[in-house]
């Protein structure tokens, strides 16, 4: 009996810790999409920004967009 507990706990403790993972990751995604959709207007060209920083906006969209990208590409393996 005292090993079925055994196991129960660790069966939770693994869950526990896939739960805070899936956590994270679903965190990272967000942010990601979050900068993907802010900095797009300027990507299109909608925007133009006059502080000289169009191409940081650019790289971080495109970062961004690729490791999304990437990420989806590791979770479907």
């Amino acid at each position: 009996m005292d090993r079925i507990k055994e196991l129960e706990t660790e069966r939770n403790n693994l869950m526990s810790a896939i739960d805070r993972k899936d956590a994270i990751i679903n965190k990272a995604k967000k942010w990601l999409i979050d900068e993907i959709v802010f900095h797009q207007p300027i990507v299109d060209g909608d925007e133009m920004l006059t502080d000289g920083t169009n191409d940081i906006c650019i790289g971080r969209h495109e970062c961004a967009s690729s490791l999304l990208e990437q990420i989806e590409k590791w979770e479907n393996e």
